[in-house]
């Protein structure tokens, strides 16, 4: 059970009280380099964490203290890593606390009152809802060969290798349809407990839309520090190993087109054209041989699942998620499809012969030009395509295709193919518009990654990556926030 639980009241009344002890250098801290990120934690409402973590604890045995505490230090520790102010160590986080007042003050704690760093760990524990196991064990021997497997290596630059299951997808799909779950939702708890603390109050405040909200996916390779190969213990038979990472695997990253051995961190977010800021909303860890195309319904299933007042008009992905059963569980779930196509895709048969088109589905005229999106002919179902030249086609073309003063027109049907044909017409203005949004992934993992330092901290399992990016993904929204703030006052 929880001893006690600071409340937001009592955390800044503590503070205040104990600002009246500072001498004039710590007061000089508060107000310069901690000041933002005193702030920012101030944003922080540890309240609406209380009642979540609370089943969580058993109401026998030793009481745990200063959970609330706990949470605040790790948020510190990320913000202030994040502006070059702390070492990127848990360990020596937690010894540099007992050494600085203004620090623990700062996560409304005493020198002499502070958690150890079991504590730390402990908290972790709870928020990961894995059966319990004896792989992590630390004297639990594995097979030599265990995660020394690699993915087949792709043709062509910046390529992501190919799942190794190629119906996986279709059976993803169908499961969805059919609404049952997905199991081995280990990161249940945490994806709630991101959303209960920092999605939820980022909408209240208006930071991410009630509705018409656009929202974007992307994976990208961690690579952890471990070692690939494990170590051998003395004593110990040769053809088992120790490894201190069980659950990382080999995969390619296509951004360095090299193998890396570690995960796939594949998130949703959005972006606030007011502020020009991105804003995660899901965090998941997966296998790094697992493509993005099944990562993103598993994803979208845990978002549906765990954060049902997020409502969404628009999805943004790239051409790894270009398949057929993403298109119709979208449709499905009546969100507009934004995905790059994938080059390799061939024509679909359901076009007919008379119709030629271009690779992204777009009618071509005799001259073969491409031409322009005309409305949709809501009476009989057709996505119109008119003349590029229009009324001067005359003048402008030598092709006589057509007696009309308007130019030719074609009809094409949604129904020919769902990945061509999107209720908003690829290569318009407004297709542009909203596609655009999909770089917040890509600026939110380079965040993750480097400016939080994620690709640096020389942690172990899938467990502890998990918890510490859904740290990290609360900073970035404090970030936000606090950027909403200074900008009301400016």
């Amino acid at each position: 059970m929880i001893k006690y639980w600071q409340s937001m009241q009592d955390y800044k009344y503590f503070l205040t009280e104990s600002k009246v002890h500072f001498d004039s250098s710590e007061r000089n801290r508060l107000h310069t380099e901690l000041w933002k990120a005193w702030q920012k934690l101030r944003l922080f409402d540890t309240d609406k964490a209380m009642e979540f973590l609370l089943p969580f604890y058993s109401n026998t045995g030793r009481p745990a203290k200063n959970q609330p505490q706990i949470l605040r230090s790790f948020i510190l520790f990320f913000l202030l890593y994040s502006e070059g102010l702390t070492k990127l160590s848990l360990t020596l986080w937690v010894d540099r606390l007992k050494h600085d007042r203004l620090l623990a003050a700062l996560i409304g704690c005493t020198t002499d009152s502070l958690p150890p760093l079991g504590s730390y760990f402990d908290f972790m524990d709870r928020l990961w809802t894995a059966p319990p196991t004896d792989l992590y064990a630390r004297d639990k021997p594995l097979p030599a060969s265990w995660n020394s497997k690699k993915p087949d290596k792709p043709n062509g630059k910046k390529q992501k290798a190919q799942e190794t299951k190629p119906k996986i997808t279709e059976a993803i799909e169908k499961r969805l349809m059919d609404g049952k779950d997905i199991p081995f939702n280990f990161e249940g708890r945490l994806q709630r407990f991101f959303y209960l603390v920092a999605v939820l109050p980022s909408m209240e405040c208006g930071l991410i839309p009630m509705e018409h909200l656009t929202v974007s996916g992307d994976g990208t390779a961690v690579h952890t520090h471990a070692c690939s190969r494990g170590h051998h213990r003395v004593g110990a038979p040769d053809n088992l190993r120790h490894f201190p990472d069980p659950d990382a695997s080999w995969g390619w990253d296509s951004d360095l087109d090299k193998y890396y051995f570690g995960y796939t961190l594949f998130q949703l977010s959005c972006y606030n054209d007011e502020l020009r800021t991105d804003i995660p909303l899901l965090l998941r860890f997966t296998n790094a041989r697992r493509h993005d195309s099944v990562c993103f319904l598993v994803a979208f299933h845990e978002l549906e699942k765990h954060m049902p007042a997020v409502s969404i008009e628009n999805m943004c992905l790239d051409s790894a998620m270009d398949n057929y059963p993403t298109y119709r569980l979208l449709k499905k779930r009546g969100i507009r499809a934004f995905i790059d196509l994938n080059d390799k895709c061939g024509r679909p048969k359901t076009i007919p012969d008379t119709i030629t088109i271009d690779k992204d589905g777009t009618p071509l005229c005799q001259e073969n030009l491409r031409m322009k999106p005309n409305g949709y002919d809501k009476s009989s179902g057709y996505l119109m395509w008119r003349c590029p030249y229009g009324k001067a086609h005359c003048s402008k073309c030598k092709n006589s295709c057509t007696d009309s003063k308007y130019g030719r027109v074609v009809k094409t049907r949604p129904e020919w193919d769902i990945r061509l044909y999107t209720d908003l017409p690829r290569g318009t203005d407004a297709y542009k518009k909203i596609y655009k949004q999909r770089t917040a992934t890509e600026r939110i993992n380079n965040r993750i990654l480097n400016d939080y330092g994620l690709h640096r901290m020389f942690i172990h399992t899938k467990e502890h990556y998990s918890f510490m990016t859904t740290m990290i993904g609360i900073c970035i929204h404090l970030d936000v926030r606090y950027k909403q703030q200074m900008q009301a006052a400016a």
